[in-house]
């Protein structure tokens, strides 16, 4: 029952005024259980002190149960609550507990990081929530332990070094950190930052670790975390393989925060390994907020706050003479410490030295006087120790003894990322198999390169950050820097996938590439044809974030490809039309009609200054400007530019010309708008006609003109024809493209859509369901396309009378446009108004 501000209570409520509603809620179920709760809401009289009351409440109150939300911290207040709680809890001889309901998505942070929490967010079920709630104030763990579907998991993680020895104290002090108090594995979250200078073994330390320990965890997770990117994308598929998101999934930050949610809300305990962090700012909202340990690695000097620091130094010099004589496999303690005191101790340079001495049977001393005197001539000032650079440049000098193939290879390598580096993508280095496969075996055995596949298990390869800093520097002094990063771009040129809008089966394939094209293109290059490719593949990789609706990092490629091809060949120059169009559209597809209509009209006017005013090209840069006057609503001018653009076509390529059929396809909506179906029937009529002939009856093209042929007879009234297209064109596409396509979804949706305008409702929603899952699995969650199949749902839902279930989806599908599109764009307003509808008709 609730109990009065002075008395003894077992509970006092602390919470922001964004959660009253769930603060009278716990307070019922936990009075209904007999427990005495102060809630401030009804428990303070009138005219009382807030503070002082708040003073006795904390002090007499057994546990402290914390609503959660995003701005509880941002109170004065609340923080008082917390901090004055714990303070007493301290100085209590009482067994007193704060206990965390965490009410919105917010991640734990400060001080409540590491408590364990029930999670609200989400659940929306009463009995469930009233379990929970119990569960959490009575200190039960909050959930089942779930049957594993498989052994433990372990992905990711690098070949653990042979003859790892010393650290014991360092990875005793991992181990208090990541798994002290073990009753409160399940939410308690533990996070370790590995800091130290590079090559001094941060990551060594890290792989020994999860390979001591994998026992203790139900899975290990190995993120590369050098840019966020890269981590998010590691998190994504851990989202994959927790089953929260397909590996299709078009927003990897979305995916990311689901696995990271998912680990959160689960029974198992996970190590994840965020390896090579920059600092703790990138990574502040991908830390786990329970069910996982995390396990960083960091150059970065100061993570107290967010995690138990491991300074990381040099090996002491007895442990780096143990691990010289065991990896070495020699006795020789004496020369091991004249070799490790010339490399500084470093475990890097020292795994190195002992795998060339293993391989050559040089002495120690011996490497240690060709390693000395390197060292002396150095340079200052680079972004790593001089042992190193004297130790990879000596390691790279022996593969090259081996296979001279390996000066090219290394430097090749030294210009991709510091990420894996695709077995396809280093087919590029050198042309001849044999002699690739050689030096890539000698760069192997000395340690340079590791093999280390892709979780779908295409090769790939990885180096170290510091190898490729050695090797760079190393190339740029041999002057071999300039071709390596040539061969690199044309390889790229030629494996990067064209097709990133249309394909997603390409998006994997890309997503690998992504980082070395952007690696390979971030400065300007003397080579005018290079500088040329590196236009062409930033284009590539904007239509690939473009494809996955990913704006915020599509239109940067754009418009620096845009601006490469400007200084490259002038900004007249035909050649700009293509990037001048992609970047129109982009902004045309977020709502920025004005800037789209700039570049199209500048287009346009290169098209017919350059071309002139009948060329092909300029009759593509008028129907993209004809698309945009129709988003403004100009239909007539729109139809104007488009018909200009037909004569064009037809006086250039001919009347049966597969760009004719493309061109009749474009003018025929601007017909059908203005309101003269049987024209536009017409028109599609004679597009059909020209792609059966040109490209045959089961192309994919085919299938697209039935499609839109089948939309005018539907608006004719002729439903069993445009049904009978339909068909046909559904079965073209799944033939040719397979169901998942996004050619087959249209027609899938297309077929939903006649069947709900028929009255078949109950034979419409399963297609539209179909179509929507489709596009959340290959498109994401997010994707406007996504949106586009979540409202034609909601209507079929609004059809059946769920105005609850129409109402949700078109929320859904609002909050895609306005983050998509924007708040003005045509699609955002029209769910808007949609939503208002349903609200006036009590859909709320």
């Amino acid at each position: 029952m609730p109990g009065a501000v002075g008395d003894k209570s077992d509970f006092f409520l602390s919470r922001r005024g964004s959660v009253a509603a769930v603060a009278q809620e716990v307070s019922g179920v936990l009075t209904e259980k007999g427990y005495k709760v102060i809630v401030q809401d009804y428990d303070i009289p009138l005219g009382a002190s807030f503070v002082e009351a708040m003073h006795e409440a904390v002090k007499n109150a057994r546990d402290l149960i914390i609503l959660f939300t995003g701005d509880y911290e941002q109170s004065p207040y609340t923080r008082k609550e917390f901090t004055s709680f714990e303070a007493e809890r301290l100085r209590d001889e009482r067994d007193r507990h704060i206990v965390v309901l965490r009410c919105d998505d917010a991640p734990l942070r400060g001080l409540l990081a590491d408590s364990v929490y029930q999670n609200l967010v989400g659940v929306a079920e009463p009995e469930e929530r009233k379990r929970r709630i119990l569960a959490a104030a009575e200190r039960r763990s909050s959930a089942e332990r779930p049957q594993r579907r498989r052994g433990r998991i372990f992905v990711g993680v690098p070949p653990r070094i042979a003859g790892f020895t010393g650290r014991a104290d360092e990875l005793d002090r991992l181990d208090a950190i990541l798994t002290q108090d073990r009753r409160a594995a399940v939410t308690q979250v533990g996070r370790a930052a590995v800091q130290g200078m590079g090559g001094v073994g941060k990551t060594t330390l890290a792989v020994e670790y999860a390979n001591r320990f994998r026992n203790l965890y139900d899975g290990v997770w190995w993120c590369p975390a050098e840019t966020r990117a890269g981590l998010m994308t590691n998190l994504a598929a851990l989202a994959t393989e927790l089953e929260v998101a397909s590996s299709e999934e078009a927003d990897i930050e979305k995916a990311a925060q689901a696995a990271l949610r998912r680990l959160a809300e689960q029974g198992d305990i996970w190590l994840l390994v965020y390896d090579n962090v920059a600092s703790p700012e990138e990574i502040a909202d991908l830390l786990p907020a329970a069910g996982a340990r995390a396990l960083i690695t960091s150059r970065f000097s100061d993570w107290s706050g967010w995690a138990g620091e491991v300074s990381l130094d040099v090996l002491p010099i007895a442990e780096a003479i143990a691990f010289l004589v065991e990896r070495a496999g020699r006795s020789d303690e004496a020369g091991a410490g004249t070799l490790a005191e010339a490399l500084g101790r470093l475990p890097l340079a020292l795994d190195h030295a002992a795998a060339t001495c293993k391989r050559t049977q040089m002495s120690f001393a011996g490497y240690a006087a060709r390693a000395s005197s390197l060292i002396a001539a150095a340079p200052r000032g680079a972004p790593y120790p001089r042992s190193v650079a004297a130790t990879f440049d000596l390691a790279i000098d022996d593969a090259v003894a081996q296979c001279p193939a390996a000066e090219a290879l290394m430097a090749f390598l030294a210009s991709c990322a510091p990420e894996r580096v695709p077995m396809t993508l280093v087919e590029g280095a050198i042309d001849d198999e044999a002699e690739r496969t050689a030096a890539l075996a000698a760069l192997a055995e000395l340690s340079l390169v590791k093999h280390d596949p892709f979780e779908d298990r295409a090769p790939a390869v990885t180096v170290h950050r510091l190898v490729q800093a050695v090797a760079c520097a190393r190339s740029e002094l041999k002057g071999a820097a300039q071709n390596a990063v040539t061969r690199l771009i044309a390889r790229l040129e030629t494996i990067y996938p064209k097709d990133g809008y249309t394909n997603p089966a390409s998006w994997p394939c890309c997503a690998q590439l992504t980082p070395h094209l952007l690696k390979s293109c971030e400065t300007e290059k003397a080579d005018g044809a290079t500088n040329s490719k590196c236009a062409d593949l930033l284009g590539s990789a904007g239509v690939y974030f473009y494809g996955r609706a990913v704006y915020s990092k599509a239109r940067p490629l754009y418009e620096r490809a845009l601006a490469i091809r400007e200084k490259a060949v002038g900004p007249e120059h035909p050649d700009n039309v293509c990037n001048l169009s992609s970047l129109a559209v982009l902004l045309q597809a977020q709502g920025d009609l004005a800037g789209a209509g700039a570049l199209f009209e500048r287009a346009l006017a290169i098209c017919e200054k350059a071309l002139g005013p009948e060329h092909p090209d300029t009759a593509e840069s008028l129907n993209n400007l004809a698309r945009l006057l129709q988003d403004r609503g100009d239909l007539a001018g729109a139809r104007a530019l488009s018909e200009r653009a037909l004569a064009i076509y037809e006086k250039a390529l001919g009347p049966e010309h597969p760009d004719m059929a493309t061109g009749l396809l474009k003018l025929a909506p601007l017909v059908k708008a203005l309101g003269d179906l049987a024209g536009a029937r017409r028109l599609y009529e004679r597009a059909l006609a020209i792609f059966e002939k040109a490209l045959g009856p089961e192309h994919p093209d085919t299938a697209t003109s039935l499609n839109n042929l089948a939309l005018v007879l539907q608006a004719q009234g002729d439903l069993m024809g445009a049904q009978a297209l339909l068909e046909r064109a559904l079965a073209i596409c799944e033939k040719a493209l397979g169901l998942e396509h996004p050619y087959s979804v249209m027609s899938l949706s297309n077929l939903g859509g006649l069947l709900r305008v028929q009255g078949a409702h109950a034979a419409a929603r399963p297609i539209l369901e179909r179509a929507l899952a489709i596009r959340e699995k290959t498109l994401g969650p997010e994707h406007p396309d996504t949106a586009w199949s979540l409202g034609v749902v909601a209507a079929v839902l609004q059809d059946h009378g769920d105005l609850a279930g129409a109402r949700a989806l078109s929320e859904r599908a609002l909050a895609i446009y306005e983050k998509a599109l924007g708040p003005e764009h045509a699609n955002t307003v029209m769910v808007r108004n949609n939503l208002a509808k349903l609200s006036s008709t009590g859909g709320v």
